[in-house]
């Protein structure tokens, strides 16, 4: 993996405008919206290119990230996408505009199993058992260590193959129309969130 990690926002100099998918995970202190802050934003392309963004977290001021985000022309591929779009919305305001989430995608194709996790995609579709100790461990320090660099890049290296597999047997299953139906749902659910709306009925 080549990983390249950056503070406070993507180069100016680094033009990523001409990719169209692209996979994106975040990292935060927690899980509470408005107490933990989000802290690292990681971007992983095809060819095993990653890039870690630790975000200023006093002004979160990034406009080369947030215009990369809100490319039109690309497609974000996320496990549990309202979780890392709630993230995005609430502190950069940037709402990525095409999106696949792999859980969801999991959870309308793979309806015999009750294992919808990334870490289960990773070893049932790729073959590879990865550890996710790491994910909570403080991604607040500022310097990261080698570990969380490579689970941070890990969190998006595998997918392109998961959403590839997943398309496959929503195809097959004639479940593909349906799902890309309820990936429309998930900004307005987005919105819900943030409004102090409980959308536990509503869980993906």
């Amino acid at each position: 993996m080549n990983i390249k990690i950056y503070n406070n926002d993507l180069p100016s100099d680094l033009d990523l405008s001409g990719e169209k998918l692209v996979a994106l995970d975040n990292e935060a202190l927690g899980l509470v919206l408005g107490r933990d802050p989000l802290t690292l934003v990681q971007l992983g392309l095809a060819n095993n290119n990653f890039y870690l963004v630790k975000l200023n977290r006093e002004t979160y001021h990034a406009p080369n990230l947030i215009k990369f985000l809100s490319n039109p022309g690309a497609e974000f591929i996320m496990h549990y996408a309202r979780q890392d779009l709630l993230w995005l919305k609430y502190h950069l305001n940037v709402e990525p505009k095409k999106i696949f989430c792999t859980k969801l995608a999991s959870k309308m194709a793979r309806t015999a199993s009750q294992y919808h996790g990334y870490k289960d995609l990773v070893k049932e579709i790729c073959g590879k058992d990865i550890s996710k100790k790491e994910q909570q461990s403080d991604w607040g320090n500022p310097n990261l260590t080698e570990k969380q660099i490579n689970y941070a890049a890990q969190d998006t290296q595998y997918l392109f193959q998961i959403r590839e597999k997943l398309i496959e047997t929503l195809k097959r299953e004639n479940r593909l129309i349906l799902y890309n139906r309820c990936i429309k749902m998930i900004p307005t659910l987005v919105e819900m969130e943030i409004k102090g709306f409980k959308i536990s009925t509503f869980d993906h």
